[in-house]
């Protein structure tokens, strides 16, 4: 007789069994990654790209998520919800690269990032107006020969996306080489449609973006081949960094990209062109201007100081004569702290709201608070210094721990799209942490998106408290929690380990010795 586990029935529905398994097996990349990526693309554009789209809101910009969604709830919870499951399916993603890396996945990580970019770009920007401040600074420039770092778009009359920008009464914060960049977008696509400029904008996002990923993944190639795959799918599929570059089409992009170059470029041994992509990256943008420094010492200490003299001469070219381009560049020169004096959504401001409220003068009480962030940042950023002289191949973990230390401790004017340089610079896997301390931060800024846009106005006396205290202690709880609680962990970790090792080389040394 044959018995019940060697009938034809049993045999086909254990058959089945293993087919049914090997479909829901996402260990590998080659199943994990087409999964994840349908159910991202469906995600993005069913809560993002068509209940948000461009066309539909861009009359009324600048408008913001909260505003649009009438700071209803289930849109709230609705935004939270699907980041997180974002979020979730990125790190399975993430960790299958790790587990299996094989050098064929480059090219889908990079096509799918690319069409859910491209699937995410027909978005409103509902996170941030700064989009719409490119597009009138570019049409100043090109349309009435003004320099947009000295005179805001605001006091010039007949403009026609001045009146979109909430900060046309302010001059630009950026620098000339990005003013050039918003001037030759605008020129190209013309004053008849913001809509269209602000998808050319979105454009050069899109492309910075591309061009982060390709760097990332050439330096890692080099590097640690292994790592490649999951490095460039850390930042490309990163929910946050789609976000802040193809829906709110951040200038970051274009910054960090430069930033990125510049690594590349040390580490193949070209430190003069290293030179002049970070000069690059900080004539977008000013917060890049924190790495120059260490990547200039570093190859002091590599290739001795004739390179670095020379590398910072064409610093200093490449500078001036981005901002003699500009009209009226001596003045731009004097708007390069425009926002230095705000405080919010970070340590900083929680300290100076603080003593405001125990009854220290408001001027006095923000003086204190960024006097002490300066102060701490400058400790932190000369120890950075001291140890790239001691170890000029360990620059990359010391640019990445300046921009850790900036953001969690120090920066005084926090916004959530500033954690995107973080993720670039994580995806270089300077250290065994970075990735994992990197993405909870990008997770858990999300959350403030909805502090302010929702939960400020369900709750207006707890988070007006203190002058806005409440508000800044409940985004500053939400968002840095996490993140401080990691690297505490991480320090305690390593700090352990350290010990750990010196105990093991005692022990040997006293065998050695007995």
């Amino acid at each position: 007789m044959t018995s019940p586990a060697q009938t034809p029935d049993a045999g086909r529905i254990a058959a089945e069994t293993r087919g049914a398994r090997r479909f829901l097996d996402l260990s590998t990349p080659s199943r994990t990654l087409p999964v994840v990526f349908s159910l991202s693309l469906l995600l993005y554009l069913s809560t993002l790209t068509l209940p948000y789209n461009l066309f539909s809101y861009v009359d009324q910009a600048p408008i913001s998520l909260g505003e649009i969604a009438q700071r209803r709830p289930l849109p709230a919870a609705i935004f939270l919800l699907a980041f997180a499951v974002l979020f979730w399916l990125y790190s399975l993603a993430y960790r299958a690269c790790l587990r299996r890396p094989c050098g064929d996945l480059a090219r889908p990580i990079f096509l799918f990032g690319l069409v859910l970019a491209l699937a995410l770009s027909p978005a409103y920007p509902i996170g941030a107006g700064d989009v719409v401040d490119y597009v009138s600074h570019g049409e100043e420039l090109v349309y009435f020969g003004l320099n947009p770092l000295v005179v805001p778009p605001g006091h010039i009359p007949g403009t026609t996306f001045a009146r979109y920008s909430a900060f046309r009464l302010a001059p630009s914060n950026y620098g000339p080489l990005w003013t050039w960049i918003s001037g030759l977008v605008v020129g190209l696509l013309g004053r008849k449609s913001l809509a269209v400029n602000l998808l050319g904008f979105k454009g050069v996002a899109v492309a910075a973006y591309l061009g982060l990923s390709a760097v990332i993944y050439a330096v890692l190639q080099r590097r640690s081949p292994r790592y490649a795959p999951a490095g460039l799918l850390f930042f490309a599929w990163n929910p946050l960094v789609l976000y802040e570059f193809a829906v709110n089409g951040h200038n970051d992009a274009a910054m960090m990209f430069f930033a990125a170059l510049g690594v590349m470029l040390w580490e193949r041994a070209r430190p003069i062109g290293a030179a002049i992509a970070f000069t690059l990256s900080f004539l977008v943008k000013i917060p890049t201007v924190l790495l120059f420094p260490l990547f200039l010492l570093a190859s002091i200490r590599r290739w001795g100081w004739k390179r670095g003299f020379q590398g910072m001469a064409v610093s200093v070219g490449v500078a001036a004569l981005a901002y003699l381009s500009l009209p009226d560049p001596l003045a731009a020169l004097t708007n390069l702290a425009g926002r230095s004096g705000l405080l919010t959504h970070s340590l900083p401001a929680v300290i100076g709201m603080g003593l405001r409220q125990a009854g220290v003068p408001e001027g006095s009480a923000r003086t204190v608070a960024q006097a002490l962030a300066l102060l701490a940042l400058g400790a932190w950023y000369l120890s950075r210094l001291w140890r790239v002289w001691r170890a000029p191949s360990r620059v990359l973990q010391a640019a990445y721990d300046v921009f850790l230390f900036l953001l969690l401790f120090t920066t005084p004017w926090f916004q959530p799209w500033y954690v995107t340089w973080l993720i670039t610079l994580a995806g270089f896997r300077p250290r065994w942490s970075a990735p994992v301390q990197a993405g909870l931060f990008s997770l858990s800024v999300v959350i403030s998106y909805v502090v302010y846009g929702f939960l400020w106005f369900w709750i207006p006396r707890i988070a007006n408290w203190g002058g806005g205290l409440g508000i800044n202690l409940i985004a500053v709880g939400t968002t840095y929690s996490l993140p401080w609680a990691y690297t505490a962990w991480v320090w305690i970790r390593g700090k352990e380990g350290r010990r750990g090792n010196e105990a093991h080389l005692f022990r040997s040394s006293q065998r050695q010795y007995s």
